[in-house]
């Protein structure tokens, strides 16, 4: 499985990188905000926008350890941000009707139930759920492809979850993660990419936690069919992800940048056409630099190399050390390029 579908989007190694844009809970829990992202992420030509949906009561104990990116509880910031499924269901059509995929990390079965009533394309799973094998089962049953994402796991905790995925004839993709907020580059280890492509068969991509987009491009360097990105419209705002998000402005240099590195990923060695115009001048000829007389020989004292480049019958560069020791046929004026024909064979 070297492909996966989402909505009209196929995403592949063969395939323009497929562009999702974070919201997380960077959107403050204010819908305007919510509505803002998308329509400036369909601008700048983002395939898909992700924000999440949270059950508390269902997801998790009211107490849980904190990290450093949280300066309130995780409880509380969820409820602060979280968005209604009725919400969900209004951003989703926001969504569609600009034109943009609306995506969405259920964090219990019951999140991914309710979502499911939206219809929507696909899920993404958090990091954290990899290893919840009874939620990716869960997941895995309702038939629409997955994009799993592996931040603070181990090469064997992936294994044991796409072998649920495999064994429920799963559609999904791999997302390369660090779930660290933000994340050094000196831990991102890109060339992982390749491994997951290699060892499953299926399309590979990153989830971006550092702070800037210059890795997201790498990733697509290396082969990435896909990047996720938090986005917001200020760093400075108070919340976990703002700092390992990208603004507006690195949001359109990711796609642009993104695009080009796609296209630029070939691996065929020719002269190309657009580059025809510049062989003409740009190689070297074997010229005279002063005159020949017919029957001098050719020493490092009368010829050396210069452009423009040799044409039809005229001697290139790389053959300079063999014509010398050859005798003129006719005299050749200084500053010329030197001909085959003009020169004896050597015998």
């Amino acid at each position: 499985m070297s492909k996966i579908k989402i909505g009209k989007k196929i995403i592949g190694k063969k395939y323009k990188p497929y562009i999702i844009v974070e919201a997380c809970v960077n959107h403050q829990g204010n819908f305007k905000i919510a509505k803002k992202m998308i329509y400036f992420s369909k601008k700048v030509g983002a395939d898909a926008i992700k924000f999440q949906h949270h059950i508390l009561e269902e997801e998790m104990l009211k107490i849980v350890p904190r990290s450093k990116n949280f300066k309130i509880s995780l409880w509380d910031v969820i409820k602060k941000t979280n968005f209604t499924l009725d919400e969900h269901k209004k951003l989703k059509i926001v969504c569609e009707k600009v034109g943009i995929e609306y995506l969405c990390t259920p964090f219990s079965m019951k999140a991914a139930d309710e979502l499911e009533t939206l219809g929507i394309k696909a899920f993404k799973t958090g990091s954290g759920e990899l290893t919840n094998h009874p939620f990716i089962e869960h997941l895995a049953k309702k038939k629409k492809p997955i994009i799993l994402s592996t931040g603070m796991s181990k090469p064997s905790e992936i294994e044991e979850t796409v072998k649920i995925l495999k064994k429920h004839k799963a559609k999904f993709m791999i997302m390369h993660c660090i779930s660290a907020y933000p994340c050094p580059y000196e831990i991102m280890n890109l060339d992982y990419l390749k491994k997951l492509e290699a060892k499953y068969k299926v399309p590979v991509g990153l989830s971006d936690h550092t702070p800037t987009f210059y890795t997201s491009l790498g990733a697509v360097s290396l082969g990435a069919s896909s990047i996720e990105k938090h986005f917001t419209f200020n760093k400075n705002l108070s919340g976990p992800d703002h700092k390992s998000s990208i603004d507006a402005k690195e949001l359109k240099y990711l796609i642009e940048g993104a695009n080009a590195n796609f296209l630029a990923r070939g691996s065929v060695k020719k002269i190309f056409s657009q580059e025809k115009q510049i062989v003409n001048w740009a190689r070297e000829s074997v010229v005279s630099i002063k005159k020949i007389i017919k029957g001098e020989v050719l020493t490092l004292k009368n010829i050396s190399v210069k452009r423009p480049s040799p044409k039809k019958d005229e001697i290139p560069a790389k053959f300079y050390k063999k014509v010398l020791s050859l005798k003129s046929k006719i005299s050749i004026q200084k500053n010329r390029k030197i001909k085959w024909s003009q020169i004896e064979k050597k015998k």
